[in-house]
């Protein structure tokens, strides 16, 4: 199941507000797919991010993402 994110407070302001699906990930990076169908690496530690799971969203720190990508991807 791709996890739908949005980045905010980013290091970079330039990612601030990028939206799109999660499709893959390492320890330290992740694999977005935006919603203007780029593929992009955005490293996990530079920004927050707004997770949509199950009709909530929440706001989440690198570490949070982390754990909740291992956690979905183990199931």
């Amino acid at each position: 199941m791709p996890l739908r994110i949005e980045l905010v407070d980013c290091r970079n302001s330039n990612m601030n507000g990028l939206r799109g699906l999660v499709i893959g990930h390492t320890e330290g990076t992740i694999r977005l797919l935006t919603e203007t169908g780029r593929v992009l690496i955005i490293p996990v530690k530079s920004c927050r991010y707004y997770v949509w799971l199950n009709n909530c969203v929440m706001l989440m720190t690198p570490r949070g993402l982390r754990k909740l990508i291992r956690r979905i991807n183990a199931q």
